[in-house]
């Protein structure tokens, strides 16, 4: 997929902003069930991981290989990566001062 592409599909979720029963069904529309899934696990990876549970256990769990949450730890030890950037925003408004 092009950086365009990819751009227009970004430029279409923020234009759905706070309507989650529509970003739902676009969603869901979007994946196919298994993509679906898989990103659900991979965002409950990163918030256990977040929550300082262990690898081996996440991966147990979950029922996904030990690579799929060490990629996972890895990415959410980029203080410039996504994973920690949302996170970080996400506990702003959960919390904020």
């Amino acid at each position: 997929m092009s950086t365009a592409n990819i751009k227009n599909v970004i430029d279409v979720i923020i234009n759905i902003k706070d309507d989650k029963v529509l970003l739902e069904a676009f969603l869901t529309d979007l994946l196919t069930p298994v993509e679906y899934t898989e990103i659900k696990k991979r965002w409950e990876i990163i918030k256990m991981l977040d929550g300082g549970v262990n690898q081996h256990e996440i991966a147990k769990k979950l029922g996904v290989g030990i690579a799929t949450v060490t990629r996972g730890s890895r990415e959410l030890h980029d203080v410039n990566g996504g994973f920690r950037k949302v996170l970080n925003k996400i506990k702003k408004i959960d919390h904020p001062k």
